[in-house]
């Protein structure tokens, strides 16, 4: 009979496509390793893979066999979250992805609270990109995630719910020479100041270009990409530098005069949709619906500070 052990064998080394970092992740020596999938191979009666000086190829048979263990080891884990469930109502693992636009906003009071009233909760957290956090759900990596999804539209293989919006904008540093231009012509000094901010896809360089004064995404002058808000605050902080962010991430700064948000909006639409993503045909356990409402509550409660 085949092992769940060796189909989660399998679907990492297809994954990985070379034996050492396979190995390495599943936490296997290389040997052991081969030894799984040549048992697996034996016990199907079929080749999975191609080996070549070049790397690892699935064959026809290894890609349909690699779409069953998908589909078994999902269950499987589903299967083991609900028996979970049934023990432990307070308690469980939480295993969330999360934007980094989002995360700023609502991560650390949550991770707070979850900490002071459910220690039964284990936390688990990935602060990626969308496209990334994508990539974990599609691997069963993740329970559910709290992300933009605009510029990579989740398939019908996801449940999505929207939660409230984010509001982008552009803000300096208190005292910020732009601070003491006049609105009207404020737009025409902005090419002079350099820009920091999270990694941008190409849709919101295109929108950003007009605003710089620029023909092409290209020519946007983007001083600093960095996926840590923190370190972007810091650095607008004490700096002239622009940075591109969500108010929502910002507020207590705003709401101490530290930053100031420019009059001025980088596109027709400030607003940024957000959503909580998660598998259409998988309920999540009582612990992941615990930790859905307090992101719910953090959120909401946070878009109305950030509009005052």
């Amino acid at each position: 009979m085949v092992s769940l052990k060796a189909l989660r064998h399998f679907s990492v080394l297809a994954e990985e496509r070379h034996y050492s970092k396979a190995a390495s992740r599943l936490h296997l020596t290389q040997s052991a390793l081969s030894r799984s999938i040549q048992s697996l191979e034996s016990q199907l009666n079929v080749q999975l893979l191609d080996r070549s000086v070049t790397g690892l190829a699935l064959t026809p048979a290894g890609r349909m066999v690699l779409e069953h263990a998908h589909r078994v080891l999902n269950e499987a884990s589903t299967l083991k979250r609900r028996v979970e469930s049934l023990q432990e109502t307070e308690g469980g693992e939480v295993l969330m992805g999360a934007g980094v636009f989002p995360a700023a906003g609502f991560l650390s009071p949550l991770l707070t609270q979850v900490a002071r009233d459910y220690p039964g909760i284990r936390m688990r957290v990935e602060v990626e990109s969308w496209q990334r956090l994508q990539e974990m759900l599609v691997r069963d990596e993740l329970d559910f995630v709290v992300a933009i999804t605009r510029s990579l539209p989740p398939s019908s293989d996801y449940q999505i719910r929207p939660l409230p919006p984010q509001h982008v904008g552009l803000f300096v540093r208190a005292g910020h020479p732009l601070l003491s231009v006049g609105r009207r012509i404020l737009q025409t000094h902005l090419p002079d100041y350099r820009l920091a901010s999270t990694h941008l896809p190409p849709r919101a360089l295109e929108q950003l270009a007009p605003l710089f004064g620029v023909n092409k995404r290209e020519a946007v002058p983007l001083a600093l990409e960095c996926n840590s808000i923190a370190a972007l605050v810091n650095v607008a902080l004490g700096s002239d530098l622009i940075i591109l962010c969500v108010r929502e991430a910002l507020r207590e700064l705003l709401a101490e005069g530290r930053l100031v948000q420019l009059p001025l909006s980088y596109t027709d639409d400030a607003t940024l949709e957000c959503n909580l993503i998660s598998h259409a045909r998988r309920e999540l356990s009582p612990a992941s619906k615990k930790v859905v409402g307090l992101i719910e509550k953090l959120m909401t409660e946070g878009t109305s500070l950030s509009v005052l």
